[in-house]
């Protein structure tokens, strides 16, 4: 028999992947277990974490019945993470509400979303503004609730002009829209070639693109979670190798075609190249002191990949001023880059909590 709490309200499937999230889990799962709504299963997967994660997880579980643990003893990479979490929802479940192990929910946040998502059948996603540490996001949203246009969102997403969809942590899913589904996260690793083959910097964005151009997305004003603003995370590593325009650009180069009519997307990509380049510019100059590894061959790996691409494409004029950018960065490399000789470091992810993947507007 159906509690009375919970009589009526379809299954929300909450899904915390987690490694090593010892110092953050705890809020997160106080933050579901506080929800006015009331049918939620939340679920955390611990990816081999080091740390406490698994027994405070664990802890929770012993006092609330809908919150469950799995463990598994072999690390995998971020977004391979992402989809083996999905994989464990339960059939019965009709929403997913993804919350990454530093983020808490408002509580009344899966109240309002599912209201939303009840009263419009159509849209697979539901999103609302949010608090990225202490600044509320994103900037130019609507001031209204509203119904978008799929299509729409993901334009601007490409584009860089906004960011709606913010983190894993921000929309609610309706899972039976959802293409691909459970494994919505692509895994391929860029820069090809890369020795501690780091995820793709706009992969969540890429894992809503196929949903996004078939469904529509509700809107609410109001704030209903909060991003941690800071810490060691998948993000941390884009920002120590500048990693944003370069991934936004392979992103519009793949798939820009199905959102963004020719004239506005050669535009969107010329913007992003010139972008990419005065960034590299200015991290170049502050860093040619210090030869910094790390950043030169991302950038070197990103610019070998896209340099052909965009010739292939008509892009002559950006391609050529890439690949002044190369040569440059190929003369102040130290001669210990080499992909050759490099022993692999410690995968990014691996390095510190990599649930963290707060993808903002760049």
């Amino acid at each position: 028999m159906a509690h009375p709490l919970t009589s009526g309200q379809p299954l929300v499937a909450v899904v915390t992947p987690a490694y090593n999230a010892a110092d953050y889990l705890a809020a997160c799962l106080e933050s579901v277990c506080a929800q006015s709504y009331r049918n939620w299963l939340h679920l955390v997967v611990d990816n081999a974490s080091t740390d406490a994660t698994r027994e405070i997880a664990e802890s929770f579980a012993a006092k609330d019945a809908r919150v469950k643990v799995l463990s598994f003893r072999q690390f995998v990479p971020m977004f391979e993470n992402f989809n083996r979490a999905l994989a464990a929802v339960p059939p019965e479940a009709r929403y997913l509400k993804q919350i990454l192990a530093d983020d808490t929910l408002h509580p009344d946040c899966l109240m309002a979303m599912v209201a939303a998502a009840q009263n419009d059948p159509q849209v697979a996603f539901v999103i609302s503004r949010f608090y990225h540490g202490s600044v509320l996001s994103p900037a130019h949203a609507p001031r209204k609730a509203a119904r978008l246009s799929g299509h729409t969102v993901a334009r601007n997403t490409l584009l860089g002009r906004s960011n709606l969809l913010g983190s894993p942590s921000v929309p609610l899913m309706r899972i039976d829209r959802l293409v691909g589904w459970p494994s919505l996260f692509p895994v391929a690793r860029f820069p090809p070639g890369h020795p501690d083959a780091p995820p793709h910097n706009q992969g969540d964005k890429e894992s809503c693109l196929a949903t996004l151009a078939r469904s529509d997305v509700a809107f609410l004003p109001e704030p209903l979670l909060r991003l941690r603003d800071e810490g060691p995370s998948a993000t941390g590593f884009a920002r120590r190798v500048g990693g944003w325009h370069a991934t936004r650009l392979d992103l519009l180069l793949r798939r820009g075609e199905q959102f963004i009519d020719e004239k506005a997307l050669r535009t969107g990509v010329r913007r992003t190249a010139w972008k990419w380049a005065r960034a590299m510019a200015w991290r170049s100059l502050k860093l040619l002191r210090r030869r910094d590894q790390e950043f030169l061959l991302y950038q070197r790996l990103c610019l070998e990949n896209l340099i052909p691409r965009l010739r292939e494409g008509g892009y002559e004029r950006e391609a050529s001023m890439l690949t002044y950018f190369k040569s440059g960065l190929k003369r102040i490399s130290p001669k210990s880059i080499d992909l050759q000789t490099k022993s692999p470091a410690t995968p990014p992810e691996q390095q510190a909590s990599e649930e963290s993947s707060h993808a903002q507007p760049h």
